[in-house]
């Protein structure tokens, strides 16, 4: 609509920016399990020249590393990677982050319930 003398034109509204400020944390900042899985993962990316990792491949990291799942399984399954990409995606949402950290999502893994076999729960 053409804007009149006596109605100045409209511009329209932008939404405004949402910043979402990260720590990364420092590697003295990190527990040695989680850095144990940081290196097996940097390990892992240089081994086979990849940037970036599907979700089974993050997942056969865990396992090697002694880890298992709710379930116990020691292979990675079709619902194991339908939880870990539902809980990524919450997590991208709640927390405003696209791409979190390895260590950020070593913890995502804890909380679905993945431990090291023999530790106490």
């Amino acid at each position: 609509m053409p804007s009149s003398p006596d109605r100045p034109e409209e511009k329209p509204r932008r939404k405004p920016k949402v910043r979402v400020r990260t720590h990364t944390p420092r590697p003295d900042e990190l527990s040695s399990e989680t850095f144990e899985f940081i290196a097996a993962v940097d390990e892992y990316r240089r081994r086979h020249l990849r940037s970036f990792l599907k979700d089974d491949e993050v997942l056969e990291i865990l396992f090697a590393l002694g880890y298992r799942g709710p379930e116990d399984e020691a292979t990675v399954t079709e619902a194991q990677l339908a939880q870990f990409a539902a809980a990524r995606e919450r997590y991208r949402v709640e927390e405003g982050r696209l791409f979190p950290t390895w260590s950020e999502l070593f913890e995502l893994l804890g909380r679905l319930g993945y431990g090291r076999v023999g530790d106490a729960a």
